[in-house]
Parts: structure tokens; sequence; C-alpha cells
């Protein structure tokens, strides 16, 4: 039931991508025709498939709630990357303690 190219995590892990800005879609997928076992499929920002195994449908519908939220708040916007760090916004000045030796 899964793609060749469809990268399994666990639903923490899926979560840790929305962290990180890297998951932009997801939903949610039925494993089996009596509807009691589903996973978690998110897109990813380089287009890549991610999805959790199959889970209990409870399960993979709070996952996929709380991703959306996450996903709703834009938490993934407030990662601080190494382009949107300058030298203008580091302090190289070394701290006075105010002490001083004799």
């Amino acid at each position: 039931m899964t793609d060749d190219n469809e990268i399994i995590m666990k639903g923490r892990d899926l979560e840790s991508l929305v962290f990180m800005g890297r998951l932009k879609s997801v939903n949610v997928e039925f494993c089996d025709d009596e509807k009691k076992l589903a996973k978690v499929v998110g897109i990813t920002d380089t287009n890549e498939k991610v999805s959790t195994e199959c889970i209990p449908i409870r399960a993979a519908g709070k996952i996929s709630t709380v991703i959306k939220h996450y996903l709703r708040l834009g938490v993934g916007n407030y990662i601080i990357s190494n382009e949107q760090v300058s030298s203008s916004n580091l302090d190289t000045e070394e701290e006075d303690d105010g002490s001083q030796n004799s």
C-alpha cells in the first residue's frame, strides 16, 4: 500500500518536519476497507511524500489535526536559518565584567 518513493516515519517525526518548516501539507489515507487503520501522509517542501505506518484511525486523526493546526499557525516560519543571520546581527564585542585586577 506504500509507494516505493514514500518515506515512512513516526508521527512525532512528521511534527518535527513542521517545526523545521519542511512539511507543507498533510492528509489521512485509509489502509483497509473496514476503515479501522489509516496513515498520515504529508508532502514536504521538496515534494517528497512522507507518511506514518498504518495506525488506528483515531491516532492518525489526532496526529493530522495537530499538524494542521501547526501549519495554520505557521510555526515553521519562526525557524532561524543561516541565511537570516548576518554579521550585523551578531554581538562580537567582549563583555566587560566590571572587575579590575590590581
